[in-house]
């Protein structure tokens, strides 16, 4: 299902007109994401997390994010990713950890993984808020996961 919802929004963003117009951005953004897991590692996971964005020019960005999927599963996300913007679309990529809390008994402990986050994004605004659809695939351990969701934010 994640994959099939992957691949529409990829041929959206391949038979969308290229020409449009570019959002007038600052150089900053903030928002809050809000998504879900696809079946498999994270078993449908919700997740919340905060993403910042740093412009470095027209097309290029850079945005570390911290998410938190909750659920049967506990799991936190830290990525960096990079990203290449053409009229309101964008793609981005970029390696994360996901670590999570484990209880056995009476002993506890971290396991944390490895991930490369890959994902496309198309953004609005509402207002003075920033609307972006996410679809994303991260690749940890031997496992794909899909996350969809959207992120709310503002330009500073």
């Amino acid at each position: 299902m994640m994959k099939r919802v992957v691949l529409a929004v990829i041929g959206l963003m391949l038979i969308s007109s290229a020409k449009g117009v570019e959002p007038e951005h600052h150089l900053n953004s903030v928002s809050v994401f809000l998504g879900v897991a696809g079946e498999g590692r994270r078993q449908r996971a919700g997740s919340v997390g905060l993403e910042y964005e740093r412009r470095l020019g027209e097309t290029w960005f850079v945005a570390p994010a911290l998410e938190h999927a909750f659920g049967d599963l506990d799991f936190s996300i830290v990525t960096l990713s990079v990203g290449y913007r053409f009229n309101r679309w964008a793609i981005f990529a970029g390696p994360g950890i996901e670590w999570s809390e484990s209880h056995h008994g009476d002993e506890s402990g971290t396991e944390s993984e490895f991930l490369i986050r890959t994902g496309v994004l198309y953004e609005f605004e509402v207002g003075e808020l920033i609307v972006a659809p996410h679809a994303m695939v991260d690749f940890v351990g031997n496992e794909e996961v899909g996350v969809v969701g959207v992120t709310v934010g503002m330009s500073f």
